[in-house]
Formats: structure tokens, C-alpha cells, sequence
């Protein structure tokens, strides 16, 4: 049966998760692409590169997140969250990344030379070269279950 998911099980699965689907549009362009995260109980934090996604989310801030637990086709759960899409600098920029913490993974795997270097106070500092953290403020989260 089909069901509404309360304000409590959607903060759970947002906190409890940490990889969702990403979905952001400008002009005729849409762009759903499977993301990291982190859930403070209030807004999404996320790392990136420059590319697609970041000027898709530069040109049209409003954003979606879907976040999924399947355990079968007739047992699931599913969280989707709107908001606003901000890049961070200085102060938010670093509690964004020390608060993403072991997420924080190189996002090619050719760029792996050491664990250590995404491990480090450097990195946490600053982040890897060229990548935008961004935080998603939210403006709406609705969540769907099926449990037959």
C-alpha cells in the first residue's frame, strides 16, 4: 500500500543515507546525476566540479533531491527534497567540508594518489583543486513509501 512518509521517517532517511540523485534543469537542459550528501536537519551539503551540474545550478538555483531505501519492488521508500542551490566561501566553505568529513573522496578515481591528501588539514581547509562545495537550502521534502 502506498503511503505518505512522516516529517520524522524523512529526517531519519535524509540523515541516515548519504548518496541521492541530483536533479536541476535550465532552459531545455535537465541533468539528474547521483550525488554524495550530507543532512545537517536543516540543509544538504554537497561536493562537485565545475562542469555541467555547477552551470545548470548557476543558472536556475532551484534544485531536487531524491533519496531512495529498496529492498524489493513492493518494499521502499522514497524522500524527495526541494531547495536552493549556494555555493560556499570562507567560513561556510570550511564547516561544509570538515562537516563532510570521509565523504569527501576523490570524485575521479585518477586523481586517488594518496589517502592521505583527502585526509589532511590542507584538504579540509580548502578542499581539492577546483572542486565548488555547495549547500542546498530546502524549501520542501515530501517522502512516499510502498510496504506490501
Amino acid at each position: 500500500m502506498l503511503s505518505h512518509l512522516t516529517e520524522e521517517v524523512i529526517n531519519h532517511m535524509l540523515t541516515s543515507q548519504w548518496f541521492g540523485r541530483l536533479g536541476c534543469a535550465s532552459g531545455t537542459e535537465v541533468l539528474v546525476v547521483p550525488v554524495t550528501y550530507l543532512y545537517d536537519g536543516h540543509c544538504l551539503y554537497g561536493h562537485t566540479r565545475e562542469g555541467t551540474k555547477t552551470r545548470l545550478m548557476r543558472e536556475n538555483p532551484n534544485v531536487c533531491l531524491e533519496v531512495n531505501e529498496v529492498v524489493s519492488p513492493t518494499y521502499w521508500r522514497s524522500v524527495v527534497v526541494h531547495g536552493v542551490y549556494e555555493e560556499l566561501t570562507g567560513d561556510d566553505r570550511v564547516y561544509a567540508l570538515q562537516r563532510l568529513g570521509n565523504r569527501m573522496a576523490p570524485l575521479f578515481a585518477h586523481e586517488i594518489t594518496s589517502l592521505e591528501n583527502y585526509q589532511g588539514e590542507t584538504f579540509l581547509g580548502s578542499g581539492a583543486p577546483n572542486t565548488v562545495v555547495y549547500r542546498i537550502r530546502i524549501t520542501k521534502k515530501s517522502g512516499r513509501a510502498e510496504q506490501r
